[in-house]
């Protein structure tokens, strides 16, 4: 599959993609994905534009001036990385519901002004966030470090433990895993379609997870 720098740049450019369609569909059906068509067009533009800057993943190839998808590549992409690093958690599962209880007692807190966090958001006019909103950006935020706890207490056998304190005292590293030896940054992002981002300096590791509802 041909496709141009304006593809890389444009999700719904990318999604019209010539052959994408079927392509996508029968890895979803060769490969038992847990994903929809468009969740996998996104996570693929992502590691594409990756591969523009680095190369990492070898999948983006160039022919003299014209880019093309290696689905050799993709193939790869898949056995070694996605599905790997993916982890599935349910709606009912005990981690996700004291994670729902955190996110609304941790609101009620900044709203009580007992915790530091803030309920104004930043930006160039300050402005004063809904109570709805405040409980998803805080479930939001955390639902990364419940999915790597996971991924790491099956894959290597280890017990990690969270920060669930509704106020913790201030620090400039905050380390989302309590027990670990090392400095950890978990971010979590619903752009799947977004290059994969860097902890900020002063952090031995940073993990990045992106989430698909």
């Amino acid at each position: 599959m041909f496709l141009t720098k304006g593809h890389l740049n444009s999700p719904n450019k990318f999604k019209e993609l010539e052959g994408l369609r079927d392509f996508l569909s029968k890895l979803k059906t060769d490969y038992k994905l847990p994903f929809d068509e468009e969740d996998l067009s996104m996570l693929l533009l992502s590691v594409l534009r990756c591969d523009d800057i680095s190369g990492s993943y070898g999948i983006l190839k160039k022919k003299g001036k014209r880019r093309y998808i290696d689905e050799l590549k993709v193939k790869a992409w898949l056995e070694e990385n996605l599905i790997p690093n993916t982890v599935v958690l349910r709606m009912d599962d005990p981690e996700i519901l004291k994670l729902l209880f955190f996110s609304i007692e941790i609101t009620y807190s900044m709203f009580l002004g007992e915790s530091r966090a803030t309920v104004m958001q930043k930006g160039f006019r300050e402005r004063r966030r809904s109570f709805e909103a405040i409980v998803v950006d805080q479930f939001v935020g955390k639902l990364g470090e419940v999915a790597v706890k996971r991924f790491l207490e099956v894959h290597f056998n280890v017990n990690v433990e969270l920060d669930w304190d509704i106020s913790p005292p201030r620090k400039r590293h905050m380390n989302d895993i309590k027990n670990a030896n090392k400095l950890i940054s978990i971010k979590t992002s619903p752009s799947l379609a977004g290059v994969w981002a860097e902890a900020d300096k002063g952090y031995d590791y940073g993990i990045m997870v992106k989430y698909v509802e």
